[in-house]
């Protein structure tokens, strides 16, 4: 709704964490004895993961990597590196 009206920056790093720590806590509860980080950091790696995938559908902007790469050329502006890494 905020983007109808301008909005054009999202902060969704809370979101992120709090999908991590829930995802880490599962592990240590159903699985107390676990202590190797990659048993329980790869779940929680994720659940980030579904959950950005998510926000970039809600926010209408999954899958225009390269819509930011043109732009970019069109003003004529160097591309940030990390832009080009993404295409």
């Amino acid at each position: 709704e905020g983007i109808k009206h301008g909005v054009r920056k999202v902060n969704i790093d809370t979101d992120l964490r709090l999908a991590m720590t829930a995802s880490i806590r599962e592990v240590f509860s159903t699985k107390p004895e676990e202590f190797d980080p990659r048993k329980y950091l790869g779940p929680a790696r994720d659940r980030i993961r579904e959950m950005v995938v998510g926000k970039l559908e809600m926010l209408n902007c999954r899958g225009k990597a390269g819509e930011v790469v043109d732009h970019w050329k069109s003003l004529g502006e160097p591309m940030p590196a990390h832009y080009g890494a993404a295409v």
